[in-house]
């Protein structure tokens, strides 16, 4: 176990470091220059502009601005943005906000992923089994800021049932109608997964030997088809959980929820490379992070997984 887990964390540094290279050549590669965009339509001094170029390493080579960002990094320091902050005070400040964005959705598609997809499994063929595949599939089909405009307009325009923006100190309410959004494609999967395999698992041999021996129905479904059924989902929730944290950009731009994926997106419109590459390793690390206690998970279970 222990070679496994080495072998594995190893295997989490070429990952690291190749998505950070990455995102720092595409922001690199962005029209425009930083400078300008700090000042906007105000004239630039040049010694100004080229004291701040120096200060924030954006006259060195592409190359020369990373393994600076590499080497800064390893010692948690992001540097500032252009506005004189600290980096990573200001992630510090936007990731308690996404974090909460993200369990809220985590639990709203856990929750009502895996009931509907009992309900869509145990009664498969019958009408609200199509409902719910229907509407699972347009919640798949239909991209994220469709629905999150949709969610606006009716939820909250129309019904004045749940706020339209969060802001940047949103509460339980605020939240609420950004999470469903973030979460519903998740959802729909964890719908199509427990479906699958509870219509599956209903049907083994097993289960029909169960109920041979007398057992009820419900002593059936809950101690053999649920038990067995719900592994996979179990590790898709895992590694879903890092993919909510890195997805929640689109929600928190279209709710105005001041998170990590609200930052990077103003982040990006200023140029701002140190705090994207800071941001993208950050949720690079948690995902990771989440990918590697999953298959952890599995190894304990399955000792096979530790020798392939």
């Amino acid at each position: 176990m222990g070679k496994y887990l080495l072998r594995r964390i190893l295997q989490m540094i070429p990952v690291v470091l190749g998505t950070t290279l990455l995102v720092y050549a595409l922001v690199f590669a962005l029209p425009g220059d930083p400078v300008k965009a700090m000042f906007g339509d105000k004239p630039i001094n040049a010694a100004v502009a080229a004291q701040i170029r120096a200060e924030y390493n954006l006259d060195k080579p592409f190359i020369i601005q990373y393994l600076l960002f590499l080497k800064n990094a390893l010692t948690l320091n992001f540097g500032n943005t252009f506005a004189g902050q600290p980096v990573i005070s200001e992630i510090g400040r936007a990731f308690p906000v996404t974090i909460k964005l993200a369990l809220m959705a985590f639990v709203f598609e856990a929750v009502f992923g895996v009931v509907f997809g009992i309900i869509s499994g145990l009664k498969k063929g019958k009408w609200y089994d199509s409902v719910i595949l229907i509407v699972s599939l347009l919640l798949i089909s239909v991209p994220t800021f469709v629905t999150g405009f949709l969610g606006q307009y009716f939820l909250g325009v129309k019904w004045h049932i749940l706020p339209v923006t969060a802001g940047s100190d949103p509460g339980f309410l605020d939240l609420l109608m950004p999470a469903m959004v973030l979460g519903s494609v998740s959802m729909a999967y964890i719908i199509r997964l427990t479906r699958s395999e509870v219509s599956s698992n209903i049907a083994e041999d097993y289960v029909r030997t169960a109920r041979a021996k007398g057992m009820s129905n419900s002593s059936v479904i809950m101690r053999h088809v649920l038990r067995n059924s719900l592994i996979p989902v179990v590790t898709y929730l895992g590694q879903d959980l890092g993919a909510l944290m890195s997805g929640a950009m689109i929600s928190e731009t279209i709710f105005n929820v001041h998170g990590i994926g609200f930052l990077t997106y103003q982040s990006i419109l200023k140029g701002e490379s140190n705090m994207v590459v800071s941001i993208v390793t950050l949720l690079t690390l948690i995902f990771v992070v989440c990918n590697l206690l999953v298959d952890m998970l599995y190894a304990a279970l399955d000792p096979r997984i530790r020798y392939a």
